[in-house]
């Protein structure tokens, strides 16, 4: 079953730039999502000047976007990834799915 966002251990500080928990991610920092699309900052094409704190979880928002979308997915060895339910023992976040939302529907 795939570990739903609220049963997440949060780490204290972020592993690519080190910063803790309500800080603000180093500028260049991997982990940062653009808070204008959800998208990693650093390869987005927004303008946005906001900067993302870091929560404890990374990719919190994609996440977040799986669980209230139902996006999950189970590798498949015939057929690659495939749509999966939550509950399904080897599920996990289909995070590719939950960007594509975040593009489709981009302000």
């Amino acid at each position: 079953m795939a570990k739903l966002l609220k049963d997440i251990e949060k780490r204290k500080y972020c592993n690519d730039c080190g910063v803790s928990i309500g800080e603000l991610h180093v500028d260049g920092c991997d982990i940062e999502a653009c808070t204008e699309c959800g998208l990693q900052r650093i390869s987005c094409e927004c303008n946005s000047n906001d900067r993302e704190k870091w929560t404890g979880i990374a990719f919190e928002r994609l996440l977040k976007i799986c669980e209230e979308k139902n996006l999950f997915t189970i590798w498949n060895a015939k057929s690659g990834w495939t749509p999966a339910k939550k509950d399904d023992p080897k599920s996990m976040h289909d995070l590719n799915s939950a960007a594509s939302f975040l593009l489709k529907n981009k302000k």
